[in-house]
């Protein structure tokens, strides 16, 4: 007979997204359920954080009383508190290739991440970080099936009914009265309620081909040394994107730490359909090397690579849903969405969709009242969202036709981080101060609601400004020439760009510098004395507040690396002596 349980709120997924919820969720007293229809660890591909998704696990952290996705939030908790797995990323690197040449080492550019405290951000080994995060959602309370798959959604008055099959073909059925769809491309609920736009209107139009390789050499072996690229921080220690016409590769290293327990890379190829069509044949295998055998640089980083996995190649990675929110349910970002995984969005966007619709569900469930309205604005910012990516990612395909249109246009993308991370800062450092949840309710005002800064109009008339110029170059209505040197004067008349910043110097292809605890006190003295007064009036606010905590931060990191170093060789030696300890009580 199928067993019949009742919970305040179902998620359908039980990878990162889905898992950081269920977590939240059940923290903070919902009754949850999460289904999970494979097993943990399993393969996931999106490893890259960037600042705003490191920012955003700090936010979940504090906002919702669940430190442990702190752990989440640098290189060095990760590595301690998660998985030694973990790839270090300093930086976002970009290395541009013409058809039979080898790279020239003035062609590349870099926008490093943030040091300690804050930083650096992670390559996420995600079989590891999804199996921690599914389990800390069972600590916390929540209900979770593993090898169970949904094979119906049924909506009614007074909630969701769910049919599912186990690993054994036993039926369950569940109820709830809301359900969360975090299962990706594909997710369930798209597919009965018919959510799914044919065609997908994004302008984007790409694919990919990926696999996890051992073998990968790191780029300062094999490409320009650090003194002739002229890069803030080493190639090899972050994302590297080799760029070219038609398409890009990432090379997402887990090996790259000296402390990291892992061999592996994720190595992936993207390809822009109007230059590179899908086919069947050959296999994608043959096909990844016919198209990176054009590129030298690239073919001397792979010559001694092996895969461990079995080579994956997608149609056409672009699909959009006509709603992100209904009567009753939510889709998360990777289950209503996908542009590209250019820029590592795809991490940001799941988690700060959870903090704006977790502290809605508890609302929900408290006051029972899970009312549509109550979540219009998560499907106004995930649709948002994804429509400035889906212009960002498709004019830098443009800009891949040429290296100086991509150093003009990427600066664009630059100046959008520093005021999309920026606000959460301020809110974190209020926290920090007050100890308050509430002063997180500000992220979701103007001129702070979207990521990228799309909610603050100076930016977005640059941004829009800039976006023309590039379909401009597409319609070869102008050379990219004047389409970077147009761009160059839009970010000038912006004055959005910061002093300490190099953005209106081609020359200087990494033009905000390392992320240096001295780099950002002259950002931030910038920011408080020097800015336009309509940059102070929402920015930089934090101020030296913002370095006192975060240098109390470094300081504090810093005094248990040397606690970790010393205890260490005590407890090696320790055990070699006696069998006694008090280890456990330290859990």
């Amino acid at each position: 007979m199928a067993k019949s349980r009742s919970f305040d709120v179902a998620v359908i997924g039980g990878g990162i997204g889905g898992s950081i919820l269920a977590t939240i969720l059940a923290r903070n007293g919902v009754r949850v359920l999460c289904i999970e229809g494979g097993a943990h660890p399993r393969f996931a591909i999106g490893e890259a954080t960037v600042p705003d998704s490191s920012l955003g696990m700090r936010v979940l952290a504090a906002r919702y009383g669940v430190p442990e996705l702190r752990n989440l939030s640098n290189y060095r908790n990760m590595r301690e508190h998660v998985a030694a797995t973990t790839g270090v990323k300093r930086s976002f690197s970009f290395v541009y290739h013409r058809a039979g040449q080898y790279n020239h080492s003035q062609e590349c550019t870099q926008f490093p991440t943030f040091a300690p405290p804050l930083g650096p951000d992670m390559h996420y080994f995600r079989q590891d970080v999804d199996a921690y995060l599914f389990s800390l959602a069972v600590s916390y309370g929540a209900v979770c099936h593993t090898e169970t798959r949904i094979t119906d959604v049924q909506f009614n008055s007074d909630g969701v009914r769910l049919e599912a099959e186990g690993k054994g073909k036993e039926k369950e059925s569940f109820h709830a009265h809301y359900v969360v769809d975090a299962g990706g491309p594909g997710a369930i609920i798209p597919q009965i309620l018919g959510l799914r736009e044919q065609p997908c209107p994004f302008e984007t139009r790409s694919r990919a081909i990926f696999t996890h390789m051992v073998g990968v050499v790191p780029y300062e072996k094999m490409g320009p040394r650090y003194r002739a690229h002229g890069m803030a921080t080493p190639v090899s220690q972050g994302t590297l994107h080799h760029i070219f016409k038609g398409g890009w590769m990432w090379i997402i290293p887990f090996d790259n730490h000296r402390l990291s327990t892992s061999r592996l890379c994720s190595v992936g190829l993207v390809l822009d359909l109007a230059e590179f069509p899908e086919q069947e044949l050959p296999s994608p295998e043959e096909e990844f090397w016919s198209i990176v055998g054009r590129f030298p640089g690239i073919v001397r980083q792979l010559r001694d690579a092996t895969p461990v996995r079995n080579w994956v190649r997608t149609g056409r990675l672009q699909f959009s849903s006509r709603r992100v929110v209904g009567d009753r349910f939510c889709l998360l970002p990777h289950a209503s969405d996908f542009v590209d995984p250019l820029f590592s969005s795809g991490l940001t966007n799941t988690v700060m969709a959870v903090n704006a619709l977790a502290h809605r569900l508890i609302t929900a469930t408290r006051q029972q009242d899970f009312a549509t309205e109550n979540f219009e604005y998560v499907d106004t910012w995930v649709k948002g969202v994804f429509a400035y990516y889906d212009q960002l990612v498709s004019c830098s395909y443009i800009a891949f036709g040429d290296f100086e249109l991509w150093n003009a246009w990427h600066r664009v993308w630059m100046v959008g981080t520093l005021y999309s991370g920026n606000p959460v800062i301020q809110a974190l450092v209020r926290f920090e101060e007050r100890q308050d949840p509430a002063v997180f309710e500000q992220l979701e005002r103007h001129p702070y609601r979207g990521l990228q800064a799309i909610d603050y109009p100076p930016y977005w008339k640059l941004f829009t400004s800039a976006v023309a110029q590039m379909k401009a170059v597409r319609d070869q209505s102008i050379s990219a020439a004047e389409a970077s040197q147009n761009i160059y004067r839009l970010l000038a008349e912006s004055e959005l760009c910061p002093g300490p910043w190099q953005l209106l110097n081609p020359e200087d292809r990494c033009p905000a510098g390392a992320a240096t605890l001295t780099r950002i006190l002259r950002l931030v003295l910038w920011g408080r004395y020097q800015s336009p007064e309509f940059i102070r009036r929402h920015y930089f606010n934090a101020g030296f507040s913002a370095l006192r905590v975060f240098g109390s931060d470094l300081c504090r990191s810093g005094a248990d690396e040397i606690r970790r170093a010393a205890t260490g060789p005590w407890g090696y030696f320790r055990d070699g002596l006696v069998s006694q300890n008090r280890d456990w009580a330290d859990k």
